[in-house]
């Protein structure tokens, strides 16, 4: 075993104080795992085997759990990985206790199955290596459809094409407008592979694929496919449409999709989609794919059908970060305790929960959130903002602390308990919730990060570099910021409490404002606002262009959106008294053209050209 000693944070303790537990075992293994370092060491004295659920020889889309088994039995670490014909090694989960791990690939041909492993209590590792193949579903020159384990998703596998593109459609009978999921380069070797989603259930759709060679479009002939019908034992929002969308309204981004998460309803907190007209269209089944899970939400969408989650696992000893498939399959993972161990190999402190965001960055990196506290009476809790490359490893990672002062307060005084409840991260329910980071952003003209901090009612920028930045604050805006505010004409014009700020132009951001702040200062009837601030970061003139009344008071949740049509897409998602959500599509001018109410609490409404595309 590699010997190390790092500097550790248990939530009890200081931020400088070590002790010996699992974040220095995984700090060790870091260390000790030399496949993740390029060099392998064998134990002699044990064996591992790696089992497959299946024999070898299974079509594309099978479910296949790998099972790694020690000889003699003991308590391991276990790290999955697969390459394909490139021969690189992608990991699938990260290091983790847990010895099975189930995948479901879509690309045919032969693989090799990883498992790298290294004992709890220390010790050499050993690296078991198993050779698999996968088959197409396709025998002839017709395009086969099949059913997966969620009733509102078909397969469909395209025979090989030699040139161009290829994507597919699908329509319900009867319609004459076609939807298309995203598109893959065609290779004139394999058959190309699709997750098709977004269809009502019980339904008859009509599916086809498309050769796209620049300007010549040629279609397929056509399959049909019939949706089975919700669960029923699966509670759902319902939806009601208040304002039906009109000429004026964005029919591009005709998909809706809903991060449900109502803390005091648990497993009902289930991520769905839905159309303009409220109907679901998809939704994602967590317990499926891990039955122990307790709170869980979809954060972001990444592209081609695959969405990031944060979930609670094994009675909250596990936070877990997932990519996720449209029917519902576990594409890659990883979680706490590697992290921590990772971030601790760096010289970092521990986080004790991921909560509010994970987001793909067009640089190709994962961005999370994590809380953080120090030793002080009574304790703070911070944010820690971590960075993941392509194989799920931390590249860079910054703490609040180091660049915040904790002497400025919350405004208003919140503490864990008060924002969290009894689901409060900290062993300590008196901790002051300083910081409540919220929302990530990616700045693509300088690869710089937007942090909203709603406990402070600020935004900042952070001196990120597409991860090697050195992390310092660029601005602050907000009251008491570095900005001065022009064009806000209301009593109390900056935004206070607010949720998701995103980068809407080159030099325009919109966010939801909440209002808390500014409402418990002005007199009812106080509602929150969508914003939207052209910012002039030379002079830090910050030019309120749009503020618009929401009619409704969110006290937590939110989303903000530019749509394709130039409107802007603001959601209320825990909106008083009845403490359900709206989703407002805006125009410029402030006139509401669409508005969607649903009968739950839901962290983020995202409007989507489809389930594929934002």
């Amino acid at each position: 075993m590699v010997p190390c000693l790092l500097k550790l944070h248990s939530p009890n303790s200081g931020r400088r104080t070590s002790q010996v537990g699992l974040s220095l075992l995984f700090s060790c293994l870091l260390l000790a795992i030399p496949a993740l370092r390029g060099q392998a060491i064998f134990n002699q004295s044990t064996s591992i085997t790696l089992t497959p659920s299946l024999p070898s020889g299974q079509p594309v889309g099978t479910p296949i759990t790998w099972t790694a088994t020690a000889s003699p039995a003991q308590s391991l670490l276990y790290q999955f990985s697969a390459a394909g014909s490139t021969g690189q090694f992608l990991v699938l989960r990260d290091v983790w206790d847990s010895n099975a791990f189930t995948w479901t690939p879509l690309i045919e041909g032969t693989y090799q199955i990883r498992v790298v492993t290294a004992p709890l209590t220390g010790g050499a590792q050993i690296i078991t290596t198993v050779s698999y193949t996968i088959t197409s579903r396709v025998t002839g020159t017709h395009a086969v459809v099949s059913t997966t384990a969620h009733p509102l998703v078909a397969l469909y596998s395209a025979p090989p094409c030699s040139t161009g593109d290829v994507l597919v459609e699908f329509n319900a009978v009867g319609s004459s407008t076609w939807q298309e999921t995203n598109a893959i380069v065609c290779n004139g070797t394999t058959s190309e592979n699709f997750y098709v989603g977004g269809m009502l259930p019980s339904t008859t759709y009509n599916l086809r694929h498309v050769i796209v060679q620049g300007s010549t479009y040629t279609p397929s002939a056509i399959t049909q496919f019939t949706t089975g019908p919700l669960p029923s034992s699966q509670p759902f929002p319902t939806y009601t449409v208040v304002d039906p969308a009109t000429s004026q309204s964005s029919v591009a981004e005709q998909v809706v999709l809903h991060s449900v998460l109502d803390p005091a309803q648990q497993l009902e907190s289930i991520p769905v989609a839905t159309d303009l007209f409220g109907r679901i269209i998809w939704y994602y089944n967590a317990v499926r794919a891990v039955p122990s899970v307790g709170l869980f939400y979809l954060t972001r969408p990444i592209a081609n059908g695959i969405f990031l989650v944060l979930m609670e696992c094994c009675n909250n000893a596990e936070y877990i970060v997932s990519e996720v498939d449209l029917a519902g399959n576990t594409v890659r993972q990883t979680q706490m305790s590697w992290i921590n161990a990772q971030l601790n190999a760096m010289g970092k402190e521990s986080v004790i929960d991921f909560d509010h965001e994970a987001i793909y960055f067009s640089n190709g990196q994962i961005l999370l959130i994590g809380m953080t506290q120090n030793s002080a009476n009574p304790p703070v809790l911070g944010d820690m903002i971590i960075a993941l490359n392509s194989q799920l490893q931390v590249t860079w990672a910054w703490d609040a602390f180091d660049y915040l002062s904790t002497s400025r307060k919350p405004p208003l005084g919140e503490t864990c308990y008060d924002n969290y409840g009894t689901a409060c991260p900290s062993q300590d329910y008196d901790a002051i919730d300083w910081l409540h980071g919220n929302s990530l952003a990616y700045s693509p003209a300088d690869h710089n990060l937007i942090f909203s901090m709603r406990d402070q009612d600020w935004v900042v920028k952070i001196n990120y570099q597409d991860g090697t930045g050195p992390g310092n604050i660029i601005w602050t805006l907000g009251l008491g910021g570095n900005f001065s505010i022009q064009g806000g004409t209301q009593t109390w014009p900056w935004f206070s409490h607010q949720h998701d700020v995103e980068w809407v132009g080159t030099e325009q951001i919109a966010l939801f404002d909440n209002g808390n702040t500014r409402c418990a200062v002005l007199p009812a009837p106080c509602n929150s606002r969508g914003q939207v601030y052209t910012l002039n970061e030379t002079s830090l003139v910050a030019t309120q262009v749009l503020s618009q009344n929401l009619g409704v008071y969110s006290n937590g949740y939110g989303t903000a959106e530019l749509l394709s049509n130039g409107d802007y897409d603001f959601a209320a998602g825990w909106a008083e008294p009845a403490l359900n959500s709206f989703d407002f599509e805006i125009t410029p001018t402030g006139s509401t053209v669409y508005n969607l109410e649903s009968s739950d609490k839901e962290y983020r409404i995202i409007r989507m050209k489809s389930l594929y595309l934002q």
